[in-house]
């Protein structure tokens, strides 16, 4: 235990040596820097005031907690591009879905015309329809089918003994 304690304030000396040292050669790199006896005899150490000591103000001391406000700055510029980023995507995807809303009734709307289109269509292509539009531009019915025998210069109503010329090449 005594081997362990001793190992321990070895260890601390150690380091207050090696952090003495460091600031030992930051303040030898100022100009107009004194050396100030510290703890333990060890030059350049300081340690800090005693927690009710009065503290002088110098021009060079600042106050406690002013190197966090860039810090919080830069969070709250962050915090509020982000914010503004935000802002844009939410006001462009509701464009977005504007407008595909309105291609939709647009589509949906086509859709109806066409089909009502396809009816207008179909209806027109009945016999009864057409028959309708032949007579109103003056065609008339055939009663009787009839057919003028060339050679003999005679009408038929009966064409099974007419026969057709076969043309030359043809063979059924």
């Amino acid at each position: 235990m005594v081997n362990d304690d001793l190992e321990l304030r070895r260890s601390q000396n150690l380091r207050q040596y090696a952090i003495a040292q460091a600031l030992a050669r930051l303040d030898t790199e100022r100009p107009g820097a004194k050396p100030v006896r510290g703890v333990g005899g060890i030059p350049n150490v300081r340690t800090a005031p005693p927690p009710g000591a009065a503290r002088g103000r110098s021009s060079a001391v600042s106050f406690p907690g002013t190197h966090r406000l860039p810090f919080v700055l830069l969070l709250c510029g962050l915090l509020g591009g982000a914010l503004v980023s935000a802002l844009v995507i939410s006001t462009t995807l509701a464009a977005g879905s504007f407008e595909i809303s309105k291609l939709q009734n647009s589509t949906i709307n086509q859709a109806r015309q066409l089909q009502s289109l396809q009816e207008q269509v179909a209806q027109a292509q009945s016999a009864q329809q057409i028959a309708t539009r032949a007579t109103e531009l003056g065609m008339r019915p055939v009663g009787e089918l009839r057919f003028v025998d060339l050679k003999t210069g005679k009408l038929t109503t009966d064409a099974t003994d007419w026969r057709a010329p076969v043309p030359p090449g043809y063979t059924p």
